[in-house]
């Protein structure tokens, strides 16, 4: 009988230290949760007081938009406004490596890469660098990233033993972060659209990043990216009262473009995640500038002739467009990037699904209903 007390007894033990362990548990999963948050939270504030400030210097100083036959605002407004998250992104890395909290290699070619396309963006905002210097201050931050990358990674060894196979690959490593800067600068044409589309790629990857067990420093950089635009989207949505300029779309477009191919490369995000994920803003890029080569003489030429920009002009509003393709993104482009993660044999199919419409939607409002 006392055997079976003391059994007892021990079982009423074990259970209630199982019990208490699992709360405090979950008790240190919520405050290192509600950590997060608050830190999420002052950096959004951080970067929205920041360009609320930077927004009075850059009137002071004269950097602002000029109005033009082919802009899509009707009154003078700064802009720069890019080189606000542009700096903080780069610096909340830096600080987290100082803390031995983030990889060297990651700091270099994303953070100081980075802030590298920002600076380039701005000098651009203000002295507006000729598109010949352009492309090659874009190449060489591209062949930065390349050399700082395979410095700390190795080379998959078909392509080190092949001339002709590493050739191949280091042109398709130039080109994404060129590409993904001219993607950005190509829809950062009404208020708004390129700073969301940079939130929303952000929000997607990290959902897509949690869901497959991916890399938590990586998923730490998207929400880091997610929060110091975030704070600008407040400045920058419909109705803008700043611009994002050059050293915004090239510090976005560099960073987007690094981050696909690092994720691709370390096999966290495949591809046709990727081109699901941002496949309204791949669909309208590309469909516009292959319209505009059979309907256009100068179709290399700089244009407002884009499916969102031709819908703004005619609507006369750019929050209808601008949140319009938002929702399109979330309610379509983000479930079928989830679903291509999770189920990578129908990839290629969520990757179809994703941008058929965008194209259509480009060939019937894009280059053919704009007057250029």
């Amino acid at each position: 009988m006392l055997k079976f007390w003391n059994s007892g007894l021990r079982l009423i033990i074990v259970f209630s230290a199982d019990k208490l362990f699992f709360k405090m548990k979950n008790f240190i999963l919520l405050q290192e949760l509600y950590t997060k948050i608050i830190l999420f939270i002052i950096i959004v504030t951080s970067t929205s007081v920041i360009t609320y400030f930077y927004r009075q210097f850059a009137v002071k100083r004269g950097i602002i938009a000029k109005i033009s036959s082919r802009s899509l605002h009707d009154k003078i407004i700064p802009r720069g406004g890019g080189i606000v998250f542009g700096f903080l992104f780069p610096v909340l890395i830096f600080g987290l490596w100082l803390l031995n909290a983030y990889p060297t290699w990651l700091m270099l070619s994303v953070g100081l890469g980075g802030f590298a396309a920002a600076l380039i963006g701005f000098v651009d905002d203000i002295y507006e660098i000729t598109a010949l210097k352009k492309l090659l201050l874009h190449f060489c931050i591209s062949l930065y990233f390349f050399i700082i990358f395979f410095s700390f990674h190795p080379f998959p060894v078909p392509i080190a033993t092949n001339f002709f196979l590493f050739v191949i690959m280091a042109g398709v490593w130039l080109f994404t972060p060129i590409w993904s800067i001219n993607t950005l600068n190509f829809i950062d044409g009404i208020d708004g659209l390129a700073i969301s589309a940079s939130i929303f790629a952000s929000i997607t990857i990290i959902i897509v990043l949690a869901l497959t067990g991916g890399d938590m420093v990586l998923i730490l950089t998207f929400s880091l990216l997610a929060a110091t635009c975030l704070g600008f989207a407040f400045f920058n949505m419909p109705s803008a009262s700043i611009f994002m300029g050059d050293s915004g779309s090239i510090f976005l477009g560099y960073v987007v473009g690094c981050s696909v191919l690092i994720t691709v490369y370390l096999e966290q995000v495949s591809m046709w995640t990727w081109i699901t994920t941002l496949s309204y803003f791949f669909a309208d890029t590309i469909t516009t500038n292959i319209s505009r080569i059979f309907l256009v003489k100068k179709w290399y030429g700089v244009h407002r002739s884009h499916a969102y920009q031709n819908i703004a002009r005619i609507i006369k509003s750019h929050a209808k467009v601008t949140y319009g393709i938002l929702l399109y993104c979330f309610l379509w482009s983000m479930p079928l990037a989830i679903w291509s993660a999770l189920e990578p044999k129908w990839a290629s199919v969520a990757a179809i699904f994703a941008i058929t419409p965008a194209v259509v939607f480009s060939l019937r409002y894009g280059p053919r209903l704009s007057s250029e």
